[in-house]
C-alpha cells in the first residue's frame, strides 16, 4: 500500500488537485470499475469531468456516483449534467441529520486500486481552486492487508454500493423535477442568488472587524 497526500489551494506551487487524479484515473485501462461518492456537485464540476466518464465509459465495467443534496449544495443543473453522463447515477438524501456529506472516489481493476478519501466534492472549486485535502491511496490486490481497507470500505456503506438503501433512488428526469418543486435543490441562479445575497450581508456587518483578524488572500 501507498499513501500519498493531495493538497491544493494553499500553496502557489506543489498543488495535487483531486481533479487531475480523477481525470487520469478515468482514462486509465487498468480499471474496471468505478464508484463515487460526493456530498455536492456542481454543473461545471461534472461537464468538466463529461469527456472523462464518456471514454471511461468504452472500457469500464461500471461507473457509479452517488450524490447528496443537502443543504441546496447541488443544483438543478449539476443533476441534469450527471444525467446526461449516461452512467449509474443516484441521488442520497433523508429528511432528517445527518446530511450525506462524505467525498469518496474508488478506482477498481483486476491488480490495483485507487482510492480518493478527502474534502473534495464534485465541483470545480472542490477538485482545482479550493483550499482542500485528501489522500489516495494505492492498493495492491494482492495483499490482504490492502484489500481489507477496501472491504471495509464496502462494509460500512454497503448499503450504497449495493444500491439498496432506502434513502437511495436512481436519478431520473422525473425525480429532478420534485426535487426542484420541493425546494430540495435549487437552480444554479438560484444558489447563487441567496449564496451572494448572504455574502453581502456578512461583509457589511463584518468586514472591518474580520478584514483585520484575517487580511492576507491567496
Amino acid at each position: 500500500m501507498n499513501i500519498t497526500f493531495l493538497g491544493q489551494g494553499f500553496l502557489p506551487d506543489g498543488n495535487s488537485p483531486v481533479g487531475e487524479y480523477l481525470m487520469k484515473f478515468l482514462l486509465e485501462e487498468d480499471f474496471h470499475s468505478f464508484t463515487g461518492f460526493s456530498a455536492f456537485a456542481s454543473e461545471a464540476g461534472v461537464v468538466g469531468l463529461s469527456d472523462h466518464f464518456k471514454k471511461a465509459k468504452e472500457k469500464f465495467e461500471n461507473l457509479t456516483l452517488i450524490v447528496g443534496v443537502d443543504q441546496k449544495g447541488t443544483s438543478k443543473e449539476a443533476l441534469d449534467a450527471i444525467l446526461d453522463l449516461d452512467i449509474s447515477a443516484h441521488i442520497f438524501y433523508q429528511l432528517s441529520f445527518p446530511i450525506f456529506h462524505p467525498k469518496i472516489y474508488l478506482f477498481e481493476g483486476e491488480q490495483r486500486t485507487e482510492l480518493i478519501i478527502g474534502s473534495s466534492n464534485l465541483t470545480t472549486q472542490g477538485m482545482f481552486i479550493n483550499v482542500e485535502a485528501s489522500l489516495l491511496v494505492s492498493i495492491d490486490n494482492g495483499d490482504e492487508a490492502d484489500r481489507k481497507v477496501v472491504d471495509d470500505l464496502k462494509a460500512y456503506f454497503n448499503g450504497l454500493f449495493e444500491l439498496s438503501d432506502p434513502n437511495l433512488q436512481p436519478l431520473t428526469v422525473e425525480l429532478i423535477e420534485e426535487l426542484v418543486a420541493q425546494k430540495v435543490v435549487p437552480t444554479e441562479s438560484e444558489r447563487k442568488q441567496q449564496h451572494d445575497k448572504q455574502e453581502q450581508q456578512e461583509k457589511e456587518k463584518n468586514y472591518s472587524l474580520i478584514g483585520k483578524l484575517f487580511p492576507k488572500e491567496r
